[in-house]
């Protein structure tokens, strides 16, 4: 099961990736010491595993692949998007009256079928996305949601941050910019952020935290009252 430590991990990790990243709003790294004695807010969850309320801004250019190919040598492509709202069987209380059906844990229906969409639009499998940027507002995010998608069997991403396989060089890197962690919960702006940073990542661009071989990226971002969006790009 998931232990204080897995989740101080997961902290650690996204503010290490953020020590170089420019546009951080939180550039400052934390020892599992420093994760595990912040104080408790929600338990388990401490100050440093839950991302602060933020500001922000973002914008990306889209253009026609004639206009890509005129203005660079390395485009990324958006390859798949989509948007999902929740579904009434959602195993997260929303307000709904009624009776909640029990999944055995949390789910967000409207990220999974988000993310399915998008990949499925892209058609790319799970093992063709060599990095996932996806909303952490606490690192409980990072556990549920690679297993809910269908990145690892449930019960086994614990394993993938005890063994560094999240980290920018590992087999699943997750949020190698830092993540609402180390952002703030900009919520709108970030999602755009997402998509500039795997734009940085797919031209090999991202300097000590670059996703090595980086060529299909997965971003992913959740809003109030049940509605989720995902992007698939490639290079």
């Amino acid at each position: 099961g998931t232990t204080e430590e897995d989740l101080a991990r997961i902290a650690v990790k996204a503010h290490k990736n953020s020590v170089d990243n420019e546009w951080a709003r939180y550039r400052k790294e934390f020892t599992m010491e420093d994760v595990l004695a912040s104080p408790l807010v929600s338990y388990p969850l401490r100050l440093l595993e839950i991302c602060a309320v933020s500001d922000g801004a973002a914008a990306v250019v889209i253009c026609s692949a004639e206009t890509a190919n005129r203005l660079s040598d390395n485009p990324v492509w958006v390859a798949g998007s989509a948007v999902a709202t929740a579904s009434f069987d959602d195993g997260i209380p929303r307000g709904l009256a009624g009776p909640v059906p029990d999944h055995g844990g949390a789910y967000h229906s409207e990220a999974k079928a988000a993310v399915g969409k998008a990949m499925a639009d892209a058609c790319v499998s799970h093992s063709d996305i060599d990095l996932i940027e996806l909303q952490d507002n606490t690192v409980y995010y990072e556990l549920s949601f690679p297993e809910e998608w269908g990145f690892c069997r449930p019960g086994e991403a614990e394993r993938l941050v005890e063994a560094g396989e999240t980290v920018p060089t590992g087999s699943l890197p997750i949020n190698p910019s830092g993540g609402f962690q180390s952002f703030g919960e900009a919520t709108t702006a970030q999602g755009i952020w997402q998509v500039c940073e795997l734009v940085v990542q797919l031209r090999g661009q991202a300097g000590t935290r670059q996703v090595p071989g980086a060529s299909v990226g997965l971003g992913q971002t959740l809003g109030l009252g049940g509605n989720g969006a995902a992007v698939v790009l490639k290079n």
